[in-house]
């Protein structure tokens, strides 16, 4: 028991750490809709502060976000956006990521950017997958905000 519980120690530690090294790119490439905090007007941005972590409770969520074609493009190394994606699940999610999630890696990132959402309409993909976490993870309402009265709703 207690080497499980180091072990989930030393795994949240290295998420932190990693995250944090994150911190630069997220400013560069993401602060200017996202805000630095993760808010902005929720129905032109998603938020992030406190919300984004939950889409790791999907393997299809967690794969959306480093196949979003700002993320996928980004003009980064995979392993600077493995950082990145790092410091906003862990950092700015806040505790909405799973207690068992692992911190992406550049290997990972890697495989997931080779496939961008380019052919997917990708506010409907994002609102099946947000329907999935608010009814099976207990994910905020907040998250519809995104797209509302915008689309046609």
């Amino acid at each position: 028991m207690r080497k499980a519980a180091a072990a989930l120690l030393m795994l949240a530690a290295a998420a932190a750490q990693a995250g944090e090294a994150g911190r630069r790119p997220y400013l560069m490439g993401c602060v200017g809709c996202h805000g630095e905090a993760g808010v902005t007007i929720s129905q032109k941005v998603p938020d992030l502060k406190d919300q984004i972590g939950y889409f790791l409770h999907l393997p299809e969520g967690r794969a959306y976000l480093v196949r979003l074609p700002n993320v996928a493009f980004a003009p980064i190394s995979d392993g600077e956006l493995a950082e990145m994606m790092n410091y906003m699940v862990f950092t700015l999610g806040g505790s909405s990521a799973p207690r068992d999630a692992k911190p992406y890696t550049a290997a990972e990132v890697g495989k997931l950017r080779k496939q961008p959402l380019t052919e997917v309409p990708l506010f409907q993909y994002r609102s099946e997958i947000v329907e999935r976490l608010i009814a099976d993870y207990q994910a905020p309402e907040a998250m519809r905000l995104y797209g509302q009265g915008l689309y046609g709703q």
